[in-house]
């Protein structure tokens, strides 16, 4: 079956099968071979082994594919660190991901209603048009912008809460802490200040909050105050604010003794 790759959809799990493209042979009865001093392969069956580097493509989100050829394995950063060689295999299923279209239709409506999101649209669009080099990490496709090929999300709480939920609270994810739900977020979206956002939305999810044990310290004991030894040794300072206006003054600065509890009340202006 023909598997047909389009422009924004994501591959979730390919599974691959071993071809043998060579023609079989019926016989009545195997010929005796004996082992011929280029190891295997070289008794005589007419099959000879040769190295093969094949070609090497990494699929993006936004279409803009990287074809790699022999002469990149070693100067391309990943396939430096670590390089995965398929040899006659034939494609046996493919499962792919993509966003919907609802999905994708609400961050264009939110996105029109942030600044920098919209700032750096024309910013890629004008490259786009000069046929500039693009921002670092940035690029555009249909409208959306994505950075270093993950969906980047405007400044909408709403949006964004809607990911994490399908990210944290479903029944696959398992309510992770907060690196590991970092890691399933980022796999896909990005938006500015990411990290702590997800850090404080773990940390404010009242399931892991009655379900897990907390890792930390115990708190210690509440302490009091030192008692101060003398007047005026030590003192608090509070604003009574927005008051009417008396004599030019709106606002009252109250410092306190903390020995003798004597205050002073002293008026200010607004400014």
């Amino acid at each position: 079956m023909d598997y047909e790759v389009r422009k924004g959809d994501r591959i979730a799990q390919l599974i691959v099968e071993r071809l043998d493209d060579q023609d079989w042979m019926k016989v009545e009865k195997l010929d005796v071979t004996e082992r011929a001093e280029k190891g295997f392969g070289s008794s005589g069956l007419g099959v000879e082994l040769k190295e093969v580097q094949p070609t090497i493509c990494f699929l993006q989100a936004d279409g803009n594919h990287q074809f790699c050829d022999p002469f990149d394995i070693n100067q391309h950063l990943i396939l430096r660190k670590e390089q995965v060689l398929l040899s006659k295999v034939i494609i046996a299923k493919a499962s792919l991901r993509k966003f919907e279209e609802d999905f994708l239709s609400s961050v264009k409506e939110v996105a029109m209603e942030d600044e920098n999101w919209m700032r750096r649209k024309e910013e890629l669009e004008t490259l786009t048009k000069e046929e500039k080099e693009l921002l670092k990490q940035g690029s555009i496709s249909e409208g959306l912008l994505y950075y270093k090929d993950r969906l980047f999300i405007p400044d909408n709480d709403d949006l964004q809460t809607l990911i994490a939920k399908s990210c944290h609270h479903s029944k696959i994810a398992g309510h992770f802490g907060q690196e590991k739900t970092l890691e399933i977020i980022t796999r896909d979206f990005y938006w500015k200040r990411i990290t702590d956002w997800v850090n404080d939305y773990v940390r404010s999810c009242t399931t892991c909050q009655q379900a897990k044990t907390p890792r930390h310290a115990r708190f210690g004991l509440p302490s009091p105050l030192q008692v101060p030894y003398a007047a005026w040794s030590s003192t608090s300072v509070d604003f009574i604010t927005q008051l009417t206006n008396s004599a030019g003054y709106t606002q009252i600065m109250v410092v306190l003794d903390q020995f003798t509890k004597m205050a002073h009340f002293i008026g200010l202006q607004e400014n």
